[in-house]
């Protein structure tokens, strides 16, 4: 009986975890810890959960409900990535270019000052993905679009045009590059070196800000390579923290694989991609 009892409880948690996958309402209705965008964000995905799950998408509606209690948290993450999907090759390249510019707006500060739009476009362009793989409802697919574009437009209308300005007499070097090693986001002793050399041209020229931005190659997933140039930023974040440079003067970036230095084949081994940019902003 006791035995019984323990199966019996053990399947309806079961059932329980797997009833919150396709619980849009739930997802919906969480606390949302972060900020504005966040809420937007959270808002949007339980919209394109409810939407598949009214044709009865499940794998679909879970994607979205899983996004929204992500959103719900206050993370902030990318749109999905392209090798998620099995997009048809008619489209592969439209997908392709609208991705690109969407993480620049979004990388260039636009969550917190147009959250909605921010929201509405990477909401779309994820609503896009979804409908253009199955690629049977044309009317579906063209609104998911043409969401995305609308806000992707007012997003880029928004950047301000760069404010062209007179070269310092003693010129400030603009970027520096250091190198990882096959999938290690520790520094070997080259790319320590390079640290070093950041740190003494800090001291000298006092930037404002100092970028970190991290990159891989294509060898692994897009998924995986997110995460793995995150870490290679962190540790040259960490790095120059140490040598002296003020936390707050630096910002941290990662683009995975998506900004290589020298491009190869999908799933290539390329050292000039593994890589961290310093970069000095006055």
């Amino acid at each position: 009986m006791m035995l019984r009892a323990v199966m019996m409880a053990t399947a309806a948690l079961s059932l329980t975890a797997c009833g919150a996958n396709y619980d849009v309402m739930g997802a919906r209705s969480l606390p949302n810890r972060g900020e504005d965008f966040h809420r937007a964000l959270q808002t949007d995905y339980a919209d394109l959960a409810a939407s598949e799950k009214s044709e009865a998408d499940w794998a679909d509606t879970k994607e979205f409900v899983a996004r929204a209690r992500r959103a719900a948290t206050g993370e902030t993450f990318l749109p999905e990535a392209l090798n998620n999907r099995a997009i048809p090759g008619h489209a592969a390249k439209s997908i392709g270019d609208a991705r690109a510019r969407l993480i620049a707006v979004l990388n260039d500060g636009t969550r917190p000052s147009m959250p909605v739009m921010a929201a509405m476009a990477q909401s779309g362009f994820d609503c896009w993905m979804q409908e253009q793989e199955e690629d049977r409802q044309p009317e579906d697919i063209a609104a998911c679009r043409s969401s995305f574009n609308t806000a992707l437009r007012a997003l880029e209308a928004a950047k301000p045009a760069p404010v062209a300005q007179a070269a310092p007499a003693s010129s400030m070097p603009d970027q520096f590059q250091i190198y990882f090693d096959f999938d290690s986001a520790n520094l070997n002793a080259d790319a320590q070196a390079v640290v070093t050399q950041i740190s003494e041209a800090h001291e000298k020229y006092n930037p404002a800000t100092v970028l970190v931005i991290g990159h891989t190659d294509s060898a692994g997933s897009s998924d995986y390579n997110i995460m793995l140039s995150q870490s290679r930023a962190e540790t040259v974040y960490n790095a120059l923290a140490e040598e002296g440079i003020d936390q707050s003067e630096m910002r941290v970036e990662a683009y995975g694989e998506e900004r290589p230095r020298t491009s190869k084949p999908d799933g290539t081994r390329e050292q000039d991609n593994r890589r961290v940019d310093v970069i000095f902003e006055k």
